[in-house]
């Protein structure tokens, strides 16, 4: 066995002691797997879309998330084809026992006189191609691992479990200010009060409000951490009957939205309309924006653990790129019309617009309708927290044994215990601060180098790396091709049997690989990244509008 990373065949796994076991993995259908990964994406970053959509100009914020999500399309692709070739590596490293090579020697083969064709364009047109498997399991941690030695693990598990505690503390309390501004706590506790907006305007809420706010962080508590212990495979009808609420509620705000605008009710109808700054530009709020916009499509961190139970391993890219392209017309049309209706008040989270509506005087079904859509956060980052949890404990599994132990049924409960454990951490922190756009800014940044620049360093790595490990693995299978023919036939039949299927696997290509894994695309997406990247960091110096 290879030091390093433990490899894993496709039918068995290796666990910690070093015995093999068959490993289980329950399938889910792409829809299943679909409602989860839209379940992954529209979290936090949701709510603050329509506020800096209005105050950066509606017409460049939908540019930039169309730009955005078309980018990141294309690096969740890249991530998919980084998995395939790990696998490849997984197997030729394995079947070919040349005693030194292993996934930790990144220097695999230098010399270019050595190299093994290119494994996205010599390769392109042959049949087969290669695919993810479900019994091999490459974190995001560990692709880096695999392709930049030890010292791209303990970066990347660390960057997103940083993300991962930002993002869950950033879901409690998106989670506690809606319900201490919805649930009248005073009516049966003396000592809690009703919020107000104003209310969030700062760092927390001050008064029975902070101990309602505190209150509502409590009852979260009390339904994720539970839920964080679940496997994936059996929250499949919790994620399904949440996606729906979560669709069917966002449905109804977007109605509402037309229905304001159409009878001419812009915001609270107190007043007279604001401009509607469809094609006004701010610098200041714009860069706010960036990263905001970023941080509501993070989905590359997740992508490992959806696609090993999902069903139909070839069609992955285009589940992926499907969610990203369905969760991008849900921002664009419920971020434009709640703008475009509330403009001037529109609020920093947007479900809170309709707490105009849902006051005493207003039509029961109007009054019905605001309070729907405004417990629709509850419902999302109910659904996105316990996902979130299961990918932070992997990665810490990673960041401290340099292993995945999700597979390992022998940490099975540990992790569940661990998911437990780590849950509680971030809505700790949420007793501390209620300000969900500071969170969302700085999220944003590390959003930045996880879903941007990492899968364009796997991409270039992993292709480099391919060539390499492969040019040494076909000058081994020539030399002892020469050295069988001494061999009785039928011993040497079965090594050329076996280095013919060694040699099929080297030149296979990825399901996943396409006309924009090509440099030149490379090349453009780092450019798209840098510049957003430097706009985020100008976000994270500047006074938010």
């Amino acid at each position: 066995m290879n030091e390093g990373i433990p490899v894993r065949t496709f039918k068995q796994s290796i666990n910690s002691e070093g015995s093999e076991y068959e490993e289980d993995v329950p399938e889910i259908g792409m829809v299943p797997a679909f409602i989860m990964s839209i379940n992954f994406i529209i979290g936090a970053g949701f709510f603050s879309m329509p506020y800096v959509f209005y105050h950066g100009g509606i017409m460049w914020g939908a540019m930039t998330l169309i730009l955005v999500t078309l980018t990141l399309v294309i690096t969740s692709n890249w991530t998919l084809e980084t998995c395939s070739r790990a696998q490849a590596l997984d197997t030729v490293i394995r079947e070919s026992d040349i005693p030194d090579l292993n996934f930790q020697d990144v220097s695999i083969v230098g010399r270019r006189n050595n190299t093994f064709g290119s494994v996205n364009s010599r390769t392109r047109l042959l049949k087969p191609k290669y695919e993810i498997t479900a019994a091999r399991k490459f974190e995001f941690t560990e692709l880096m691992e695999v392709f930049f030695g030890k010292p791209g693990r303990i970066i990347t598990a660390s960057l997103i479990i940083v993300y991962l505690l930002v993002t869950l503390c950033a879901y409690a309390t998106i989670f506690a200010s809606t319900w201490s501004l919805v649930i009248p706590y005073n009516t049966s506790i003396h000592s809690l009060g009703l919020c107000n907006l104003s209310d969030y305007e700062g760092l927390l809420p001050g008064g029975d409000c902070l101990n309602s706010y505190r209150f509502s962080v409590l009852i979260f508590a009390c339904i994720v951490i539970p839920i964080s212990a679940m496997d994936v495979s059996t929250m499949k009808p919790f994620q399904i009957a949440l996606s729906f609420i979560m669709q069917f509620t966002i449905g109804v705000g977007i109605i509402h939205c037309i229905y304001g605008l159409a009878t001419g009710n812009i915001a609270d109808g107190e007043h007279q309309p604001h401009p509607t700054r469809f094609f006004a530009f701010d610098f200041t709020s714009f860069v706010n924006m960036v990263p905001i916009v970023v941080y509501s499509q993070v989905l590359h961190e997740g992508i490992p653990m959806i696609a090993q139970p999902a069903r139909d391993k070839k069609n992955l890219h285009k589940l992926f790129a499907g969610a990203l392209s369905f969760a991008c017309t849900v921002y664009l049309t419920f971020s434009i019309l709640t703008a475009l209706r509330f403009r001037e008040d529109v609020a920093a989270t947007a479900s809170l617009n309709w707490n105009v509506t849902r006051q005493p005087g207003n039509p029961m079904l109007i009054r019905m309708i605001s309070y729907l859509i405004m417990l629709t956060p509850s419902v999302v980052v109910c659904s996105a927290y316990p996902l979130c949890v299961i990918t932070m404990v992997a990665n810490l599994g990673l960041l401290i044994t340099g292993r995945d132990l999700s597979t390992d049924p022998k940490y099975k409960n540990k992790l569940k215990l661990v998911g437990c454990f780590i849950s509680i951490i971030p809505i700790s922190g949420a007793l501390f601060i209620s300000n969900l756009k500071t969170l969302s800014k700085y999220a944003g940044l590390i959003a930045f180098l996880l879903i941007g620049f990492i899968p364009i360093m796997l991409q270039v790595q992993s292709r480099r790396k391919c060539r390499r490990v492969f040019g040494r693995v076909d000058a081994w299978i020539e030399k002892s091709i020469s050295a069988s023919l001494s061999f009785r036939e039928e011993d040497r039949m079965q090594l050329l049997d076996k280095y013919a299927k060694l040699r099929d696997v080297m030149t296979m290509t990825p399901y996943y690989s396409s006309w924009w894994s090509r440099t030149w695309v490379v090349a453009v997406v780092t450019v798209i990244c840098t510049l957003l990247f430097i706009l985020g960091i100008i976000s994270a110096f500047s006074v938010a509008h």
